[in-house]
């Protein structure tokens, strides 16, 4: 993916709810998923690749009824059941050791990352480092401004990312003002569940405990 079309992908996500590096890293998860399981069910390096990782990791693995394709589901896990099955049938002495239920477990265990997780980062990376590129521009800050925040892992993505100075306290300073006004929405939405103001009728703050959990860990349920 070009940092053109990145530029362009961002600025469509920047005025849907949640994080933006979110979405775009859901939908880029997504569709790995999806070229994998319709086109590269032969394809050896990917077979290898899932074997390795003992599939997908369980928040892309339940992912798999919704996004479909039984049979490249199929085929895949049957290839990573026949692979720890072979790995468990070899005898070993001394089995109940210590040391050896620990190189047991370990031989089960993911061996390399979850592919999918893999590619959603790197093509994150990407988005940040554009976002990081643009956020000194007018036009991108307003619609960085008018957004919902980054979430607080990717915002500590972007702070690694930062390549200077600059553009790292323009985004220490559009974080800190989205976080001021949820902060406040927060607050707004504990007074009126006091009883004394009960009656006041509940506004937008009254989703703003949904949006801080998205806020703090990642958004929810794209």
């Amino acid at each position: 993916m070009d940092k053109h079309t990145a530029y362009f992908n961002l600025q469509e996500a920047l005025p849907q709810p949640g994080c933006a590096i979110c979405r775009l890293g859901h939908a880029v998860e997504v569709k790995y998923i999806e070229d994998v399981l319709y086109s590269k069910t032969t394809a050896i390096e990917t077979r290898a690749e899932w074997r390795a990782s003992r599939g997908l990791c369980p928040a892309h693995a339940r992912q798999l009824d919704q996004i479909g394709h039984a049979l490249g589901v199929s085929l895949f896990y049957q290839d990573i059941l026949l692979t720890v099955r072979e790995l468990l049938e070899k005898p070993s002495r001394q089995q109940a050791s210590p040391r050896r239920k620990k190189a047991l477990a370990g031989t089960l265990s993911p061996q390399i990352e979850c592919p999918a997780c893999a590619y959603r980062d790197s093509l994150e990376a990407v988005y940040i480092e554009v976002w990081l590129d643009h956020i000194l521009e007018r036009a991108f800050l307003e619609s960085v401004q008018a957004a919902d925040p980054l979430c607080l892992p990717h915002l500590r993505q972007a702070i690694l990312q930062a390549p200077d100075a600059e553009r790292l306290e323009r985004l220490r300073q559009v974080q800190l003002a989205h976080w001021e006004t949820l902060i406040a929405e927060l607050a707004e939405f504990v007074r009126k569940n006091d009883y004394r103001f009960q009656h006041e009728p509940v506004g937008h703050e009254g989703t703003a405990w949904l949006r801080a959990v998205d806020a703090v860990s990642g958004t929810r349920n794209l």
